[in-house]
């Protein structure tokens, strides 16, 4: 019984380890160490390989790809993207899907992969809309808005652009829906 208490204790000081490594990163991340940081939650990444937490895994991937695409590193950065949404989509996470289709949706914008990006912010806002997730609901729409509306499907664009800034403005974020207002009277205007 000892035994057990001591493996026991010991994985849950290793993922209190863990815990502490991304709180640190996350500083590190404010104070512009990117090296530090990445070093830090690729340490964690191992951590939670050995302790079979795949969620955290994956959120740590996506992290690490956030701090690898702040440095230009788009490659990688999609790749760890894709590692995750692997494991979201194993566990069944959709929220952890929705979030990393997003993400990977905004590397293909960057990247100028303008279909492939509709579709993964697409399928994002479908899971979004399930969820009833305002917040991602506003974000996610704010991209596939325009893309919509840039790709001829102007009515549709409109409609998910239209509902980002209604949505932050139920969330009290009047100043993101006066800014989103503003590109519906550019995007009506130039199309």
């Amino acid at each position: 019984m000892q035994k057990e208490e001591t493996v026991d204790k010991g994985l849950e000081e290793e993922r209190q380890r863990a815990m502490l490594l991304g709180r640190v990163a996350r500083i590190r991340v404010d104070n512009g160490d990117l090296d530090g940081a990445l070093a830090l939650h690729e340490e964690r990444l191992s951590i939670f390989g050995g302790l079979g937490d795949r969620r955290s895994r994956a959120v740590t991937l996506g992290d690490i790809a956030r701090i690898l695409k702040s440095k230009g590193d788009v490659d990688r950065a999609f790749a760890s993207y894709g590692q995750a949404l692997g494991i979201f989509q194993e566990l069944g996470d959709e929220e952890g899907t929705a979030n990393t289709l997003w993400s990977i949706g905004r590397i293909e914008m960057q990247r100028e992969q303008y279909q492939q990006a509709r579709e993964h912010m697409a399928e994002s806002y479908a899971i979004l809309l399930k969820l009833e997730r305002l917040d991602g609901i506003c974000w996610v729409g704010l991209d596939l808005g325009q893309l919509l509306y840039a790709a001829g499907q102007r009515e549709e664009g409109l409609l998910v652009l239209r509902r980002s800034r209604d949505g932050f403005r139920r969330l009290g974020q009047e100043a993101l829906a006066q800014q989103v207002e503003g590109l519906i009277t550019t995007v009506r205007r130039g199309g």
